[in-house]
């Protein structure tokens, strides 16, 4: 009898002897007990022996069948997976120490070129930045240099700005105490101008209080200190009351000062520090715009907040030189005869910094408008 495939087949009489099947000899101590086993068993028509999966059961009259499948088709299956599997494993390894190692040196590229600009800041280069790429897919290390070279910027800036500071007291308190030493000269000389040399020493001291002071402030505001005093409040009301502050002064000068803020304008703000920047603002236009006539101050609502402005209609401030103007001690040429430290404008932009907004200087045909913009609570 020919039993076809992978399949084992012995079908035994009552006397043990074989009566059909492919299978040599019923191996030894099987029982025919109908349980599954796992044996290896030679084929008449294979040579060597292979491994069953089997089962022997007992039949009517004492015949006994044993039936079983070759393991070995499901062996070599295994051991190809298992092969497959080892292989595939191996070259994933590879791959990942490969990738692993990429990434590894191209990250320390980019933390390298970071540290180098930072190095390159420590030794005094300010003027050295993160190099990003221009367009296309960003990283957390763009975002990175984006931050550290808005950080760089900002200490460029202030540094550039603490230059400006010194150059302009060493330039504003040399004239006062040169004036200062001349008048003790004189005194120490003897003369009947003592009470006037002492006054004049007075004021130009108290000239030089008032500058210092004004810087300190400027340092203060640009600091942060001030942000525990915002309250809600209302832009319009604060202008009103600085224009009626003023109208006297206004008036003894021949100009007319006029409030446009007939509407509440509420925002979050610092009432004195925004005080302080439009009295300034107000001095300004007095000091240098009071040629023409008429200086205005308004405060309106804005789309993205609020905005509080001084315009006048004197001669105004060339484009080219709003840049000077906004710079502690940035006096104008033209403003030099009038006197002034050149911190006016200063303070006024770092307290519109204070508070999230900015200062701009325009055109106001003829004239200088000076606008405060100031963000909405959200």
């Amino acid at each position: 009898m020919r039993v076809p495939g992978p399949l084992a087949m012995l079908l035994l009489d009552a006397r043990g002897r074989a009566i059909a099947g492919n299978i040599a000899a019923w191996p030894a101590d099987l029982p025919a007990d109908s349980r599954f086993r796992r044996l290896d068993l030679t084929r008449k028509d294979r040579p060597g022996a292979e491994t069953f999966a089997l089962i022997a059961s007992p039949l009517p009259d004492g015949h006994r069948l044993l039936v079983g499948r070759s393991l070995e088709e499901q062996e070599r299956l295994t051991r190809t997976l298992t092969t497959s599997l080892l292989a595939a494993v191996g070259l994933s390894l590879v791959l990942a120490v490969g990738i692993s190692l990429v990434l590894t040196r191209t990250i320390a590229a980019r933390v390298q070129a970071i540290a180098d600009v930072a190095g390159a800041v420590a030794a005094g280069d300010l003027t050295r930045r993160v190099a990003l790429p221009a367009a296309g897919n960003r990283d957390a290390f763009d975002s990175l240099g984006d931050a550290l070279n808005a950080m760089l910027a900002r200490i460029e800036s202030l540094l550039d700005e603490l230059r400006s500071v010194t150059d302009g007291l060493a330039h504003d308190l040399r004239s006062p105490l040169t004036r200062m030493k001349a008048r003790i000269d004189r005194m120490a000389r003897g003369g009947d101008q003592s009470g006037h040399e002492i006054a004049a020493i007075g004021h130009e001291a108290d000239a030089l209080l008032a500058m210092l002071e004004t810087s300190l402030e400027i340092s203060r505001v640009e600091a942060g200190i001030g942000r525990d005093g915002f309250r809600q409040m209302d832009l319009a009301a604060l202008v009103n009351d600085m224009v009626e502050m003023y109208e006297p002064l206004a008036e003894d000068n021949g100009v007319q000062l006029t409030a446009l803020a007939a509407t509440p304008v509420p925002v979050h703000a610092h009432r004195e520090l925004l005080g302080r920047a439009l009295s300034n603002l107000i001095d300004n236009a007095l000091r240098y715009g009071a040629s023409g006539g008429i200086i205005e101050v308004a405060a309106e609502a804005t789309a993205g907040g609020a905005r509080f402005s001084v315009a006048d209609h004197g001669p105004g401030i060339a484009r080219a030189a709003h840049g000077d103007a906004l710079r502690r001690f940035g006096r104008l040429d033209v403003a030099r005869p009038a006197g002034g430290a050149g911190l006016g404008l200063s303070l006024a932009a770092a307290i519109a910094r204070l508070h999230g907004g900015a200062l701009q200087l325009l055109s106001n045909r003829p004239g200088l408008r000076v606008t405060i913009d100031l963000p909405g609570e959200g």
